[in-house]
This record gives C-alpha cells, structure tokens and sequence, in this order.
C-alpha cells in the first residue's frame, strides 16, 4: 500500500480545449479585468465555439500531439489509474 502511494501522480494529456484555454485564459483575464475562474471559463467557452473549424483544427493537432507523446512516456498508463 505504501508503494503505491510513493507512485508520481500522472496527468491525463490535455484536450485541444484544455491547451486552447491555457493559451488564451492571460489574454482573457487582461481584456476582462475578471477575477472569478468560472467567468473566465465561460467566456473562453464562448469563444471557442465561435473560432472557426480551421482555428480548431490547430488546437485538436496540439492535442494529438500530446497524446502520442503522453503514450510514449507512458505506455502502461490508463485514466483508472488516478482513480
């Protein structure tokens, strides 16, 4: 039991809309001058589903990406495992 509890703790790889919100939640919180997480979320929401598809398109390749990567560092990996 002990062992496992020494095991690093594994993020899930990010979706495209997680590493959207990454790189946008600066440029949000600068325009909005809004303090509160949910607010920004929301708004960044918005905006993401009104960029279009080819705008998208960047942000589901960057998650691929990290994906792959991900599976490589970590072949045995599974979501169950932070469970």
């Amino acid at each position: 039991q002990k062992e496992e509890e020494k095991k690093p703790h594994i993020k899930k790889p990010l979706n495209a809309f997680m590493l959207y919100m990454k790189e946008m939640r600066a440029q949000v919180v600068a325009e909005c001058t809004l303090k509160e997480s949910a607010a920004i979320n929301q708004i960044l929401g918005r905006r993401w589903h009104s960029l279009p598809r080819e705008e998208q398109a960047k942000y589901y390749e960057l998650a691929r990406k990290e994906r792959q990567l991900h599976s490589q560092l970590y072949p045995t990996w599974s979501a169950r495992d932070n469970y």
